[in-house]
């Protein structure tokens, strides 16, 4: 029996040598996409807001297999121009990849140069960035939570990291926001309570943010499914995904392993690293004001219940 912390089995459950992120089905043989849903309505939308950031071309970070980018290249927009389009992945270029596209090999082999103009996009990425899991113990006193990657087995370990707990306190507090001391409910975090700490979230965020800015990038888009200070799960949301379904979480590379993102921490890390203000808007609405008409993308309760997090530089 091997008991690891929660955010390490993690990232070596989706990125380690045998990782779920490396299996040659890649993510789409368990999960689709707005990409898989409806391709030309999503391109001809991401045409549009690339015209509205003046964005010549599309930086796709967590490309996966490269989905999102083929939609564009298929369909250029109304006047038939083309953005440049580029990929980033843990994996290699993947086989039968329009040729027009470049691909690296993990951000730190993506060229600056390719990043001048463009639309960073990081769709669904932020929600499998991996991160502390803390609990609330019956004292009432935040603990790591320790995993047995080959069950999903859990139990508490040490006491949180001051860092830890210092962004809980700004981000994901005990107590229930804006209320009085004296009228603060006890029980609002009891035992068994989650925190799925969004620090490692916001920091590669923010350096992606300051990359982009020094490059000359025009605007960077997240897409996740979210949540924001006041409705936070007070039981985490931490989901595995295997052959599209939702399964018990288990870091033994068989599934994916997402969490919601606390975007609104998000928007925060990327305005202090040089973002021009920030614009957080629901799925279903961002695409509709694009010009979407595809019910599966605008399904409040599906694919449009995504949050888009949309941040100039």
């Amino acid at each position: 029996m091997t008991w690891t912390l929660w955010e390490k089995a993690w990232h070596q459950a989706l990125y380690g040598p045998q990782g779920f992120y490396r299996r040659p089905e890649g993510p789409a043989g368990h999960f689709r996409t707005a990409a898989h849903a409806a391709p030309g309505e999503l391109a001809a939308a991401l045409y549009r807001l690339a015209a509205e950031q003046e964005c010549r071309a599309v930086v796709d970070v967590g490309a996966g297999r490269g989905e999102l980018l083929t939609a564009l290249d298929a369909h250029p927009g109304p006047a038939g121009d083309r953005l440049d389009l580029w990929g980033v992945d843990v994996v290699p270029r993947p086989a039968g990849l329009p040729p027009g596209i470049g691909w690296s090999t993990g951000s730190a082999a993506l060229p600056d140069r390719v990043l001048a103009g463009a639309l960073v996009v990081c769709w669904e990425l932020l929600d499998v960035v991996p991160g502390p899991i803390l609990e609330y113990d019956e004292a009432g006193e935040l603990r790591e939570v320790l995993v047995e990657p080959a069950t999903g087995r859990e139990m508490l370990g040490a006491p949180a990291a001051p860092d830890d707990r210092a962004w809980c306190e700004q981000w994901w507090p005990a107590e229930t926001p804006d209320a009085e001391p004296d009228h603060r409910d006890p029980d609002d975090h009891r035992s068994g309570d989650r925190v799925e700490v969004g620090r490692t979230r916001d920091r590669f965020w923010a350096d992606l943010v300051a990359r982009s800015r020094r490059s000359g990038a025009r605007a960077l888009l997240a897409v996740d499914y979210a949540h924001r200070r006041g409705d936070r799960p007070t039981a985490g949301s931490l989901t595995g995904f295997r052959s599209g379904r939702a399964v018990p979480p288990r870091p033994d590379g068989s599934m994916d392993l997402p969490v919601h993102v606390a975007m609104d921490a998000v928007a925060a890390a990327g305005r202090t690293a040089g973002a021009n203000g920030s614009e957080l808007t629901d799925q279903h609405q961002a695409l509709r004001a694009l010009g979407v008409h595809d019910q599966d993308l605008l399904d409040p309760g599906g694919l449009g219940g995504f949050t888009w997090l949309l941040q100039q530089v």
